[in-house]
């Protein structure tokens, strides 16, 4: 998945700030990171010597918006046992809010949580419209993980 270059403002973003997040979130094995800086885009071009990633300030930005949107819910839900009344919880509706943009960050984040996944699902279905989960998979949470992630590999996103 690429990330597109904008140029609609002309600050300088931290190169280093910008790697630093594309390595926390993506990791860098098997990637070549190469700072690419022009006149008027400045970005880390990423590349595993077939896919091309472009990580730009915007992009860079939406990833701490996104990480700062499941601090607050984790904070305001992590214990709430009705999974309805947290997703209508204003910072899980900022993700859906968020789009298209936050498919990839979400992906990342089931992934994150490891064998403990927590309830992006409905965020995905909102978001993509898709629904890849199979019935007889649905309440195991792990299930329904490999699932998306399996839709997300089909669909050409990197997390």
């Amino acid at each position: 998945m690429m990330a597109a270059i904008t140029s609609s403002t002309r600050r300088t973003p931290s190169i280093a700030v910008v790697r630093s997040t594309y390595e926390s979130f993506f990791g860098t094995e098997g990637m070549e990171i190469v700072t690419s800086v022009g006149s008027d885009d400045i970005g880390i071009i990423v590349t595993d010597g077939v896919n091309v990633a472009i990580v730009t300030d915007s992009a860079v930005d939406s990833w701490l918006r996104f990480r700062g949107l499941v601090a607050q819910w984790k904070a305001h839900c992590g214990a709430m046992s009705s999974v309805s009344e947290s997703v209508l919880f204003p910072a899980y509706q900022n993700i859906i809010g968020m789009g298209e943009t936050a498919v990839p960050f979400l992906l990342r984040q089931l992934a994150d949580e490891g064998d403990d996944p927590d309830q992006w699902f409905w965020a995905l279905k909102a978001i993509t419209g898709a629904d890849p989960v199979n019935e007889d998979d649905l309440g195991n949470n792990l299930l329904m993980a490999r699932s998306w992630f399996e839709w997300g590999i089909s669909m050409g996103y990197a997390w």
